[in-house]
């Protein structure tokens, strides 16, 4: 679905719409998103620029790091952008053209604009981008999820192992000592 630039320019265009997004459209491999994300939203002419405000609604199936277990999740992710024409013209076009490759480095207002190619926005791509901006870095199933043992391998949020876990590093056994002296001294 494009929005269309021209249709908002009399009053605010708004929309809804299920964007239908398959494992292939990310780019990330860690994120599934089952079905569609349910999307509305509103395109208001500001001028010269618009304001783009928008809503996703979807659940994603995401895999725990520290137990490896599968989990689902509902995301309600509200959005706003600043939507431009194109490129202004002036001294900031040379600087927004950036160097021989076109790479420049991005200020913070850079991150909520969206520049409308051909007078219209993509919400396809947006929806994508925004999924996979979306996906935790660290997923986790719970925050208290215990993980798996490091010697045997058993989830221990289902099941208690028997290791033993007492070993000191010995890169901190320097800080060991000084922590036995210092609680020696105190009683």
């Amino acid at each position: 679905m494009h929005l269309q630039l021209d249709q908002a320019r009399n009053g605010p265009l708004r929309w809804r719409d299920a964007v239908r997004v398959a494992a292939p459209d990310l780019r990330r491999d860690e994120a599934l998103v089952p079905g569609s994300v349910d999307c509305e939203g509103s395109l208001t002419f500001t001028g010269p620029d618009f304001l783009l405000q928008t809503r996703l609604r979807y659940r994603y199936r995401l895999r725990c790091d520290r137990c490896l277990t599968p989990y689902e999740e509902d995301v309600d992710l509200p959005l706003a952008f600043v939507v431009t024409a194109g490129v202004p013209d002036g001294p900031a076009a040379a600087d927004a053209a950036g160097d021989a490759h076109g790479a420049r480095e991005l200020e913070a207002e850079d991150l909520s604009t969206l520049v409308a190619v051909d007078g219209a926005v993509d919400l396809f791509r947006l929806v994508c981008e925004q999924v996979e901006l979306n996906v935790p870095m660290k997923p986790t199933c719970d925050s208290a999820c215990r993980g798996l043992c490091p010697q045997c391998g058993v989830d221990r949020n289902r099941e208690a192992c028997t290791c033993v876990s007492e070993s000191v590093d010995p890169r901190w056994a320097g800080l060991e000592a000084v922590r036995e002296r210092l609680t020696g001294n105190l009683t």
